[in-house]
């Protein structure tokens, strides 16, 4: 696992509502959930639900200025574990942008 000093991009501490939509294995899977952090190739996002290492996703958040487009991109999963208090952290690697 990468550390801070490893990565390629700074990751942003954030806290925006998110959508995810599965795309694979089982598309249309409707999640809330909510990133707490975002680079150029990844975020980590708390939702209720645990996703499949591996399953595929489309990730809408929604722009809080109309100078700034909201994020509409395909990511991967790429870990996932359920903590303490239940919720889910996921880990979500940026495929492409739609």
């Amino acid at each position: 696992m990468l550390n801070e000093e490893q990565r390629n991009f700074k990751r942003m501490q954030i806290n925006a509502q998110a959508k995810l939509v599965t795309i694979e294995p089982i598309s249309d899977q409707h999640f809330d959930a909510m990133c707490v952090d975002l680079s150029a190739t990844g975020l980590s996002v708390h939702l209720d639900e645990l996703l499949e290492v591996g399953t595929i996703v489309r990730v809408n958040i929604n722009s809080t200025s109309a100078n700034i487009a909201p994020l509409d991109a395909t990511a991967k999963v790429i870990r996932a574990s359920k903590e303490n208090d239940g919720t889910v952290t996921a880990g979500l690697e940026i495929m492409h942008f739609n």
